[in-house]
């Protein structure tokens, strides 16, 4: 017989003892162990600092606020005085230093995605580890050694990708990292997965060593059936063919995910290692189960009577722009999100969107009811279809039914000063902060807030019509010791002056005669006049720097918007008044977070 594969299968497997296999066994079992003690240790590491971050801010928001005055350059803006270093503020010149090297250093993935340092670092980390815990003590790289412990790893790692890809997941409750920004690394991690399914595959069919690959078994069909939907999950995954087909990548992945975790657990089980496999199933299975418990919590299905508890009110503001007012019996977090079906215009009944919240918590006159609005931007598939449905019918009702709240946004109580930027359709998530900071500002206490940078830029000067009314209510009930400047950007070429709402004066004692001429005055004062309209684009650099450097404590910037508008308030906040040296010169700390499919809060 002339040599080959089999006759050269067959005398490495003379060479393997039972001993061997024992070892091998007792190791890969021990490795897959190992680094799910890292994992333990890396979620452990993220608790303890959102720990800390929460005793920081309790105490920071008890903490009076000093109101410093320095001399400013009126050339740059700059406090003059801030010149000589302080080492008593090193820790925060180190903290400054981390948030700039992990969160706004980026790197280029692809030709439209940035990742930063922080995530780079996250997934080279969790890759490096995998394959050296897959390659270390292999007797130089014999592959009777790792054939096996590739597919130990990769199985053992399948609760960790299910959960970071979970709505309901337990790595957001104990990290307070939202799931949308954990995506990212459950992306990176289902990808080291099916490497070293593949490796498991390739190998163990190459070596013919037993047990043998033979397609008569049921396990071997389930393993190959198991590995075939999980490689074409991560095909659709793809960036390209996410965003040209969303709706038919989310179906496509449910179910193909489903497959993939069934069809392994019996192939795994053949082999006593269906433990591997069953964690992440449950894990799928309770996500589900929460999801589908929140949607009939949320629009009270059991009452089925009552139609109104299922519907929604759809509204074309622009021609683009939806308002999609639902109103429900829950409470949310400024900064959130929520789920939206919509069974007349999705494609499937189980659809659904996630979409920000545009409005805060307010529960309506006697009722404890609230209206949940979302500002939807008309463009391609679902939004698209909801938009034609409002050109259609103009202001209707549609049963829709809500999931949710999701997501962790940040606490701005404790800081000066917060600078608010949005570029189009992001103003629904920095609208409802400044509704916000103005409700708690015209609460009980003292809040830290002292000053709010509201900046929006968007192309068409029509959307303004919807956003005002709501902008200068807010702003007329606010406390004079908060600070509020609005600054909106017409970046096309339509500027239309929009018409800013006018309301009565406050009533004031007035005399007989001054009332009778007032009376004779048809138009009031306007509700707001420090709204600016301003044609063009905002010079990023220039209002970060003149807004950190006037501040008197900790500056938070909160951004919702395109990458590029994203990336120049990341590099603007890489140097001069928000640098480590600036910081050991007196200007305040300042925080970042950006509204993205990214991974932290910096």
């Amino acid at each position: 017989m002339p040599d080959g594969i089999v006759p050269s299968a067959r005398v490495l497997e003379a060479r393997v003892t039972a001993a061997d296999r024992a070892y091998r066994d007792k190791r890969q079992a021990e490795y897959a162990k190992e680094l799910w003690y890292l994992i333990a240790c890396i979620i452990a590491f993220l608790l303890c600092i959102r720990a800390l971050r929460f005793l920081y801010s309790r105490i920071a928001t008890r903490r009076p606020v000093a109101n410093i005055k320095e001399k400013s350059d009126p050339e740059d803006g700059h406090s003059s005085s801030r010149t000589t270093i302080s080492f008593s503020r090193l820790p925060l010149a180190v903290s400054t230093l981390f948030r700039i090297v992990a969160f706004r250093w980026t790197v280029a993935i692809g030709s439209h995605n940035l990742a930063s340092l922080s995530e780079v670092t996250f997934i080279l980390g969790y890759m490096i580890a995998v394959f050296s815990w897959l390659l270390v003590d292999t007797r130089d790289l014999q592959s009777y050694m790792y054939q096996d412990r590739a597919a130990h790893l990769a199985s053992a790692q399948l609760p960790l990708v299910v959960s970071l890809a979970g709505k309901n997941n337990i790595i957001s409750f104990l990290t307070g990292v939202s799931h949308e920004k954990l995506n990212v690394l459950h992306r990176a991690a289902a990808r080291t997965c099916l490497i070293l399914l593949w490796l498991h595959a390739i190998t163990r069919t190459v070596s013919g060593l037993p047990p043998q690959f033979d397609f008569s078994h049921n396990w071997v069909r389930s393993g190959a059936a198991g590995l075939a939907a999980f490689s074409l999950a991560t095909v659709l995954s793809l960036r390209p063919i996410r965003h040209f087909a969303f709706e038919f990548f989310l179906v496509c992945h449910i179910v193909l995910t489903a497959i993939f975790l069934i069809c392994g657990y019996f192939h795994a089980r053949e082999q006593d290692r269906g433990s591997y496999i069953w964690p992440a199933l449950t894990l799928w299975a309770l996500d589900r189960f929460l999801r589908l418990a929140r949607v009939v919590y949320n629009n009270r299905l059991w009452k089925l009577g009552r139609p109104e508890n299922s519907l929604a009110t759809v509204e074309l503001l622009t021609e683009d722009t939806i308002r999609l007012t639902v109103r429900r019996r829950i409470s949310w977090t400024p900064g959130q999100h929520a789920y939206v079906s919509i069974p007349s215009i999705s494609n499937l009944p189980t659809e659904a969107h996630p979409f920000s919240i545009a409005s805060i918590p307010e529960r309506r006159s006697g009722t404890d009811e609230a209206d949940v609005v979302f500002l939807i931007r008309g463009r391609t598939g679902f939004t698209q279809r909801l938009r034609n449905h409002a050109i259609k019918n103009s202001i209707c009702s549609v049963p829709a039914y809500l999931d949710g709240p999701y997501g962790c946004p940040p606490d701005l109580r404790r800081f000066s000063t917060c600078i608010l930027i949005a570029g189009g359709s992001g103003v629904s998530y920095t609208l409802p902060l400044l509704l916000n900071l103005v409700r708690d500002n015209a609460g009980r206490g003292r809040p830290a807030v002292r000053r709010v940078v509201f900046v929006w830029a968007v192309r068409d000067g029509a959307h303004l019509t919807w956003i005002l009314k709501t902008l200068t209510e807010a702003l007329s009930s606010s406390k004079a010791s908060l600070s509020i400047e609005p600054r909106v950007y017409i970046t096309g070429p339509s500027y239309p002056i929009p018409q800013v709402p006018f309301l009565p004066e406050p009533p004031s004692p007035k005399s007989p005669t001054e009332s009778e001429k007032e009376a004779k005055n048809t138009l009031a004062l306007p509700l707001y006049t420090s709204l600016k309209l301003i044609h063009g684009r905002p010079s990023i650099r220039k209002l970060l720097h003149e807004e950190i450097a006037a501040s008197s404590g900790p500056v938070s910037v909160d951004v919702a918007g395109p990458s590029e508008m994203t990336e120049s308030i990341r590099r603007a906040l890489r140097s001069d008044v928000a640098s480590p040296q600036a910081v050991l010169q007196g200007f305040p700390p300042v925080t970042l977070h950006v509204e993205t499919f990214g991974m932290f809060k910096s």
